[in-house]
């Protein structure tokens, strides 16, 4: 049985080539942050939530006289957003995650300024999130 399979190999013959690899060159780290950096932005966004679900952009609510507004966070859904809701959360996160990235660099130049600007955005952040949370569920209050 052997031999009925080596049979075409006896008179066929590999070829010789030459085949250069490609040459990859390796992604500054500078890129690899920024990738990594911009996928982080779309995960705290709810990237995933968008595609699956499909939401508007912004939602449109009536007030009292009939007229129709637009409204950015959908009130009272914890677990829905809008699209322009994901994307301004995200940013704020992002900014959050800007400021503990300006504290590390501090520890390593040990400079005031970027001290006070990495802690200036991670206390924004948090307060602004605190207020988009407000903004989505009226009455929260976590103190």
């Amino acid at each position: 049985m052997e031999s009925l399979v080596e049979l075409p190999f006896n008179f066929l013959k590999c070829p010789k080539m030459k085949l250069k690899v490609p040459n990859i060159n390796k992604p500054s780290p500078m890129a690899m942050f920024s990738v990594i950096f911009f996928t982080y932005f779309l995960v705290s966004s709810g990237f995933i939530y968008d595609l699956i679900q499909n939401p508007p952009s912004i939602g449109y609510e009536r007030d009292e006289r009939g007229n129709s507004r637009p409204v950015v966070f959908q009130m009272y859904r914890i677990n829905g957003q809008y699209i322009i809701e994901g994307l301004s959360a995200g940013f704020i996160f992002l900014l959050g995650a800007l400021g503990y990235i300006i504290l590390d660099l501090n520890a390593k130049k040990n400079n005031s300024y970027l001290f006070a600007v990495g802690l200036a955005l991670i206390v924004a952040t948090y307060n602004i999130a605190i207020v988009f949370i407000r903004m989505k569920i009226p009455g929260y209050s976590p103190f």
